[in-house]
């Protein structure tokens, strides 16, 4: 039973992590399928990183303690790094909370078919290892391969040589950090200060995502524009995506929760697009990718076209702020005196006003020629 019990929790805890982690993805550009992707990938690297160490050993080119203070941590970056790499030579990778999100999805892989073997290997005390790990070793995992990410997202947008800097750093950031932790644990120490170490790891994600949001801010500020088709009235909102529930709840009362989610989903397309044209000055040499970027561009007009149309004119001049406050006001002083009309004529639809214009032409004179 305990053997089952920490099996579960050896599994759910890391999905929990990930869970909140891809939440913080707050322009949503981050791809569920690419996620599945990275998961089964930290799997794999796993998987060559045991077939590496073992080789290591085997043939007495090092020992277990060097392998596990030194060797895994730079072998298991290096496995878990691959797939980052190669996403972010695809359109599909954005910028550097993508590389975030990705790289927690491939540490939380890794940890967790990490994780049911060192349960498997001792059920006597299964759910003590499986509650010291998840709350450890899982983080120093998927912190340090999203520390890789976030490296390599910033690789990917910047121009400059500073970008290569970035990228040393990052790697040798999320190595030396796998490397700290390995060489404590190995030497021993209180619960607390591994645990308090997977925590310190995965806040530095955190703050590191939400540094890349605020990048991401001003970016849209930037380039977000009439060239995608997208107003001021539009961008004003989208610039203000932080004030979501705010901005939608007018939108809610005059047009109801679907009118409200389908402009909540043109909002964060916006917001996407206007990244993404950030992302394109990156490629100005590269025709293959910048061409790439622009046929998922091209898509997302196209999506944002459909959704203005479900929405409808009303409710677009609405949201583009056609609708100022002063008009607001008038528009609802206007329903105030229909309603008042209305029951002055007892209840006639609009207040008597189709009545009063058939009485007045009825005594309007007749033009002649008309008779």
């Amino acid at each position: 039973m305990g053997m089952i019990l920490g099996l579960i929790l050896a599994f759910t805890i890391p999905f929990i992590f990930l869970a909140i982690i891809y939440k913080l993805d707050f322009y949503q550009t981050g791809q569920f399928r690419i996620v599945l992707i990275s998961l089964g990938w930290g799997v794999i690297a796993y998987m060559m990183a045991v077939y590496a160490n073992n080789f290591l050993v085997d043939n007495g080119i090092t020992d277990w303690d060097t392998i596990i203070r030194f060797g895994a941590p730079v072998l298991e970056e290096v496995f878990k790094g691959l797939l980052l790499v190669y996403l972010i030579t695809r359109p599909q990778f954005t910028y550097s909370v993508d590389g975030a999100v990705y790289g927690f999805s491939v540490g939380i892989g890794f940890a967790i078919i990490e994780n049911y073997e060192y349960v498997i290997s001792d059920p006597s005390i299964a759910m003590a290892v499986a509650f010291q790990r998840v709350f450890s070793t899982n983080l120093i995992h998927a912190s340090s391969s999203a520390i890789i990410g976030i490296a390599l997202g910033v690789f990917r947008v910047e121009t400059s040589f500073s970008r290569w800097t970035f990228l040393v750093s990052g790697i040798v950031l999320a190595i030396g950090q796998h490397m700290l932790f390995n060489n404590v644990v190995t030497s021993g120490t209180f619960l607390i200060v591994v645990i308090g170490a997977g925590f310190l790891g995965a806040g530095f994600i955190y703050f590191a995502m939400k540094r890349g949001r605020k990048q991401a801010q001003s970016w849209i500020k930037e380039k977000l524009g009439m060239d995608d088709r997208v107003t001021k009235g539009e961008k004003r909102i989208v610039n203000r995506l932080e004030d979501l529930d705010e901005i939608l709840l007018p939108v809610v009362e005059r047009f109801g929760d679907e009118k409200a989610s389908q402009v909540e989903k043109l909002l964060f397309i916006q917001a996407r697009l206007g990244i993404k044209r950030k992302t394109l000055d990156s490629f100005k040499d590269n025709e293959k990718m910048h061409n790439a970027i622009e046929t998922e561009m091209k898509e997302m007009r196209a999506a944002m076209d459909t959704i203005r149309r479900s929405i409808g004119t009303y409710a677009m001049l609405f949201v583009r702020g056609t609708f100022t406050e002063e008009m607001l006001s008038v528009w609802d002083q206007m329903q105030t005196k229909i309603q008042e009309k209305s029951a002055e004529t007892g209840g006639q639809k609009g207040g008597g006003l189709w009545s009063s214009l058939e009485n007045r032409v009825e005594q309007s004179p007749t033009p002649k020629g008309i008779e």
